[in-house]
């Protein structure tokens, strides 16, 4: 037992430390700029939905109204807590964590069962009937799951769902929402698009080939969906396809209204284009320099074999398969009756070998 009040005290001893270094650095919670940048892009979308004809004025101004009630909030914590005064704020740390440990006495004994679930999902579907501005994005979803068997062809009800999840962090479930959105309403454009995001998010932020498709059947739908313009612009430039890549930033930026909350992210990324652009093509014409001398050296001496081997790596580096395939048969032809070098050659030709700029 010594021990155990001994280890309450230190608890309480860091827990004030923690609230000095708090005073000296107060800044903004960053929980209240969350809920800015949240409540921003909820309005933007509503305000999006609105002018498509997906919602009518009526609800998106009760849509409008609940992001504004909850950034009220959020905004009436922040100022509770930058008011506090520090003397205030130590007895106040001190107050909880003696608290604390007094509860954990009288309930929190390790022999104790934990609340069932089912009765938090029952305390969680009340606040979101009477406050749902309280109740984080994670018990939402739950509450909301509920209702999966009474909604199950209502498009509208997935896609918000999914919204839910992708906010939880639920980014597998929000996909599957999606889907069968998707599949409900083939027709509507950000059923695919917010698909695609989902299946990006899952692949940890690399659009695949799923995720591509979703986003291209989006376009064809909506020509002017921001979404799907920015992810294909995103694989463009990952792909050095640096035109296409400055189509779909350009293309998301005119879909975007100026105030819009992501703008300034499409801004950066079409920024990037240029220096990426430069420093590929400053790497390509080192690389075609290197290529002329590697083929000098191959006509002189080819019983290079590492000097093979670079030499199809930079083809592969430059995306020449033409000049690539005419290297190869060279190299074939002049180890034809060493098949053991060759194959030796190829998987070299795979990997880095030694410095490229390096001549044997």
């Amino acid at each position: 037992m010594l021990l155990f009040f001994l280890t309450c005290v230190l608890i309480c001893a860091a827990l004030i430390a923690l609230a000095v270094a708090w005073q000296r650095l107060r800044r903004e919670t960053a929980g209240l700029v969350q809920e800015k940048a949240l409540y921003a892009g909820f309005v933007a979308d509503v305000e999006r939905r609105v002018a498509k004809g997906e919602i009518d004025e009526s609800q998106g101004e009760e849509e409008r109204t609940q992001a504004a009630r909850a950034l009220l909030k959020a905004s009436e914590a922040g100022e509770a807590t930058a008011a506090l005064k520090p003397l205030h704020g130590y007895i106040a740390l001190g107050a909880v964590a003696v608290l604390s440990v007094a509860v954990y006495l009288t309930v929190g004994h390790p022999d104790q069962p934990d609340q069932p679930y089912k009765r938090r999902l029952q305390t969680w579907t009340r606040l979101a009937q009477t406050n749902p501005d309280v109740l984080p994005p994670q018990a939402m979803a739950a509450v909301l799951r509920q209702g999966q068997k009474g909604h199950a062809n209502d498009v509208t009800y997935w896609l918000f769902l999914g919204r839910i999840d992708m906010l939880a962090g639920n980014n597998y479930d929000g996909a599957k929402d999606y889907e069968k959105a998707r599949a409900l309403a083939p027709e509507t454009f950000t059923a695919w698009s917010e698909l695609g995001e989902a299946l990006t998010f899952v692949g940890g932020g690399t659009s695949g080939a799923e995720a591509m498709q979703a986003f291209e059947k989006a376009l064809q739908l909506n020509p002017n969906d921001a979404r799907a313009h920015y992810y294909l612009g995103q694989q463009a430039l990952a792909d050095g396809q640096y035109a296409a890549a400055r189509s779909h930033y350009t293309a998301a930026l005119n879909s975007m209204a100026p105030d819009y909350v992501n703008r300034p992210q499409v801004q950066a990324a079409l920024a990037s284009i240029g220096p990426a652009e430069a420093a590929a093509k400053a790497m390509s014409d080192r690389i075609s320099g290197m290529v002329t001398s590697l083929e000098a050296q191959l006509k002189a001496d080819p019983e290079n074999a590492d000097g093979w081997a670079r030499l199809l790596r930079s083809y592969d580096v430059l995306g020449d398969k033409r000049r690539r395939a005419e290297a190869q048969a060279a190299m074939t032809k002049h180890y034809a009756g060493r098949p053991e070098v060759i194959a030796d050659i190829l998987a070299k030709s795979q990997t880095r070998v030694g410095s490229e700029g390096e001549s044997k």
